[in-house]
C-alpha cells in the first residue's frame, strides 16, 4: 500500500488510504475475505467486531454500509446480516489470490443460511436466528431449498454425525422411512433417523444412533427437512 496521508487531529484508522478504504474497513475486508476462505460463509457482526476492534456491532454496521456504497461488499439478498465481496474488493486490496466464484461456479452452489443449533441428543430449543451462510456445491444438496444447522450433542455418533459438525437441511415436510431429518417437537429441534412402522397410519419414531438415548415417538413432531449433507472443520 502506499502511504497514507494523515491530518491533525483525525484519529488512526479515520483516514481514506489510496485504494479508497480507511485502515479499518479494509480490515474489515479482510476478516470477510478470511471467513469465506476458511469456511465458506462471511462472518458474524460480532465475528467482525472482535476481528477488528470494533466494540459495539452498531460500529460494524455503520462501516458495513460505507463499504456497500464503495462497493467493496454486497448484501445477500437471501440471507439477512449476510454479506459478499465484489471484485472491486479485490482491485482494493491489490490481491489476486482470493477465490471470487465465477458466473459458472455461483450457478453450480447454493447458500444455506446458517439458521442456528440444533440438537443431536435431549432435544434443546433451537436458536431461530441467521448468522451468516454456508455455500455448498448443488450436486450435494440437489434440488430445493435448503439450510445449516451446527449440531450439539452425541446422540447422532452411529450416522457419524457429531458434536460440532454442520449439517445441511433440504426443508421438506414430510421423509422416507430411514433418513435422517431435522425435525421440531413441542417448539424444540433435533436431528433423528426417522422411522414409520407399517403402512400408512403406522406409528412414527425419531430414532437416535446412539444406544445411551431412547426413541421419540414423533406423532406430534413437524419434519423441517432431510439431512443431505455433512460437513466437519478438521
Amino acid at each position: 500500500m502506499g502511504a497514507t496521508k494523515r491530518s491533525a487531529g483525525r484519529p488512526a484508522g479515520t483516514l481514506t488510504q489510496p485504494n479508497g478504504l480507511t485502515e479499518r474497513q479494509e480490515a474489515i475486508v479482510r476478516a470477510v475475505q478470511a471467513s469465506i476462505r476458511e469456511r465458506g460463509y462471511p462472518p458474524s457482526m460480532r465475528e467482525i467486531g472482535a476481528a477488528t476492534g470494533l466494540s459495539s456491532t452498531s460500529s460494524v454496521s455503520h462501516q458495513i454500509r460505507s463499504l456497500v456504497k464503495k462497493s467493496v461488499l454486497r448484501k445477500d439478498p437471501h440471507t439477512p446480516r449476510a454479506y459478499s465481496l465484489t471484485p472491486s474488493a479485490a482491485a482494493a486490496l491489490e490481491s489476486t489470490d482470493w477465490a471470487f466464484p465465477d458466473q459458472d461456479d455461483e450457478a453450480d452452489a447454493v447458500r444455506a443460511p446458517l439458521v442456528g443449533r440444533i440438537a443431536a441428543g435431549v432435544p434443546i430449543t433451537a436458536e431461530q436466528h441467521v448468522d451468516g451462510s454456508v455455500m455448498v456445491p448443488r450436486q450435494m444438496t440437489g434440488g430445493g431449498s435448503v439450510f445449516a444447522l451446527t449440531v450439539q450433542g452425541d446422540s447422532m455418533i452411529g450416522a457419524h454425525i457429531v458434536e460440532g459438525d454442520t449439517v445441511i437441511v433440504r426443508s421438506q415436510p414430510d421423509a422416507q422411512s430411514g433418513e435422517v431429518v431435522a425435525a421440531m417437537i413441542d417448539g424444540e429441534a433435533t436431528i433423528k433417523r426417522f422411522k414409520r412402522d407399517g403402512q400408512g397410519g403406522g406409528e412414527v419414531w425419531l430414532l437416535p444412533e446412539n444406544p445411551a438415548y431412547a426413541p421419540i415417538d414423533a406423532s406430534n413432531a413437524t419434519i423441517l427437512g432431510k439431512v443431505v449433507t455433512v460437513l466437519r472443520s478438521l
